[in-house]
């Protein structure tokens, strides 16, 4: 921590007196307490890991990042720790796992050559709890962050004993259709 010391802002002439001394003193402790606020806010705006979750709220909202205000703190805290790095990676299948990473246990991208998809398209599996509000907002973050010539063909929910592969292209075109649920 930064200190201030009245010797290096005083004349000696009056530091040697009482009332002058005296006088620098205030100063010096005034100007300290001054320095540690600063120090203070700084920390609340610049140190992600110091910061309120009221500050985490509005660092998203400032950074324009895709964010769940729900979420658990420590998870708010790494998407606005690496909000750089994920504006970087937009496009990417990196983007889309480490922002479905702080929603599910495990997140998999793969790609249309490793399914045998066509060309330019994707789909994403992810374990861990399975509910409408994840799966809205895992079609959110996708939506966010893919590529804009890339096609989401589905996202696969893996819970332990139950597969959801949900086909997010026809509810994209506006087609409603009935999730499908697979016994593995």
């Amino acid at each position: 921590m930064f200190s201030i010391d009245v010797a290096d802002l005083f004349p000696r002439f009056l530091l040697n007196d009482k009332n002058g001394y005296a006088m620098a003193k205030a100063i010096e402790a005034g100007l300290n307490y001054f320095l540690g606020k600063c120090l203070d806010g700084l920390d609340c705006v610049l140190n992600v890991e110091k910061m309120s979750e009221w500050r985490l709220d509005e660092m998203a909202w400032e950074f324009n990042i895709l964010y769940d205000y729900t979420e658990e703190i420590e998870i708010k805290r790494n998407w606005i720790r690496d909000a750089v790095e994920y504006y970087a990676k937009y496009g990417t299948a990196a983007a889309i796992v480490k922002y479905l990473k702080g929603k599910f246990d495990s997140v998999t991208v793969e790609e249309w050559w490793e399914y045998e998809g066509d060309p330019c398209h994707f789909r994403v599996i992810v374990t861990g709890e399975w509910s409408d509000v994840a799966d809205e907002w895992a079609k959110k973050a996708i939506a966010e962050v893919q590529n804009e010539r890339s096609v989401l063909d589905n996202i696969i929910f893996n819970s332990g004993s139950v597969t959801a592969d949900l086909n997010v292209a026809a509810s994209v075109c506006g087609i409603d259709i009935t999730d499908e649920i697979v016994m593995v």
